[in-house]
């Protein structure tokens, strides 16, 4: 089942994201990591556990954080100049 959340009010559906239990994460090995495309949430009785995404994606996900945590620090900055 793919996520569904709210942008701007309007409801959107990640198709990115597969909702998965704990069996189908002891089946997966090497071969099948690298055929995975979507990222995993791992649950068990519907309660996330964990998120399984390629290591490519994290990369990007962990440049998009750095750069908006020196965008804050550079507007902080700013502002406490500012006063």
């Amino acid at each position: 089942m793919p996520a569904m959340y709210k942008i701007d009010g309007v409801p959107h559906i990640d198709t990115s994201v597969e909702y998965v239990g704990t069996t189908r994460l002891r089946k997966l090995n090497a071969a099948n990591l690298r055929a995975v495309n979507k990222t995993l949430v791992v649950q068990e009785n519907d309660t996330p556990l964990a998120v399984l995404l390629k290591y490519e994606k994290f990369l990007i996900m962990q440049n998009k954080l750095e750069v908006a945590l020196r965008t804050v620090e550079l507007l902080s900055k700013k502002a406490d100049s500012q006063t």
